[in-house]
Order: C-alpha cells, then structure tokens, then sequence
C-alpha cells in the first residue's frame, strides 16, 4: 500500500504543475496529498482493504484529472464530473461498509441503507464546502462555479453519489449472497473429510 500512496503523490503533484496558468488545482496537492495518506496511516482503525485503499487512490487522481481541465469535457455523451461523483460514491460506500459492518451490530438492511445514507451525507458536505468557498472567493477562485455550467451540477453530483453507493451495496449483498451459499458446502466437504481421516 505505500507503493501505492507514493505512487498517487508523484500523479497529484505532477497534474498540479500541468495545470493551466491560474488554475486552482496548482494549490491541490495541499489537500489531496494528506487525503491520499490519510486512510493509509488510520488503516487499522478503519479496517482499510488493500484493494479499498487502491480504488480510493484512483478516485483522487480521476479527481485531479480537473487540472488538464477534464471537468469541462464529456466522454460517451456523460460529463467527466458525472463520472467522478459516481465513482467517489462507489469507492466511498466500498470503505465505509466495511469499516461500519465490523464496528457496529446493525443489520444488513440497517447497514446497507446507513452507509448510503452517510456517502450522501458526505457528499452534501463537499457540495456545500463548494458553495461556500465560492461565497468567500467569488467565482475566479471559489470551488463552485455558477456560470456556463449545468444548472442542476449540485443536484446531479448528489445523484451521481447515490447511484454509485447504491451500486457498491448491491455488490456486497451478492457477494455476500455468493459466500453464504458456498459455505454449507465447504463445511460438509470438512465434515466428509474429517469423518474419512477418522476412519
């Protein structure tokens, strides 16, 4: 996994320094760097995946893809941003559904429902730390861009981050399906095995 921090470091700053004269996102390794790390040095506590961390990592780098100015572009009719909170929503659901499931007692429709609710809480709070520094900065500099952009983009991202956490819960439900179902069988294959090493 530090191969893999290291390695989403070296993307942030190299995307930082491509960034378009007066772009933003030269100041982005500030926040994305320490983001990167982040659930690396509280992997423990947050019962952090390998493969988890690895799709984390990625989300931060497609979001760092806005220096070459991929957010004002659409791939297959869909905007880039579209993609973004998607993913984010998926990736975000994906930890925090491990990381609640093994901390808490709840109930797998308790769980499933909970942790989309909480990306969606979360993703309202980066919309409204959008709006926000767009108040304080004013447009040039602010995260939230109001002119010559989609007038629902607030609502689309919120959209866009229930549907991929909507999608990272049907994953688990039939990956956890898929488990339930094999284990019944692996147990009477221990049970036959035993029961053969006993005669």
């Amino acid at each position: 996994m530090p191969i893999v921090g290291a390695a989403a470091t070296a993307g942030v700053v190299a995307l930082a320094v491509a960034a378009r004269s007066g772009s933003n996102y030269k100041w982005a390794p500030l926040f994305l760097i320490p983001l990167v790390w982040a659930p690396y040095l509280l992997r423990s506590w947050m019962r952090l995946h390998p493969l988890h961390y690895l799709l984390f990592v990625i989300a931060v780098l497609l979001h760092s893809l806005g220096a070459l100015g991929f957010y004002q572009r659409g791939f297959f009719g869909v905007s880039f941003d579209v993609y973004v909170h998607f993913y984010f929503g998926l990736v975000g659901a994906l930890l925090v559904h491990r990381f609640v499931r093994e901390t808490t007692a709840l109930t797998a429709w308790q769980l499933r429902v909970g942790v989309v609710l909480l990306v969606l809480g979360m993703g309202a709070i980066h919309e409204m730390v959008e709006w926000a520094s767009t108040l304080k900065l004013g447009e040039e500099y602010g995260m939230l861009k109001t002119k010559g952009v989609y007038q629902f983009d607030t609502q689309r991202d919120m959209f866009s981050n229930l549907v991929g956490a909507t999608l990272a819960e049907a994953l688990y439900a039939v990956v956890g399906r898929r488990r339930r179902l094999r284990a019944p069988s692996a147990e009477r294959v221990r049970a036959a095995t035993a029961d053969r090493a006993a005669a």
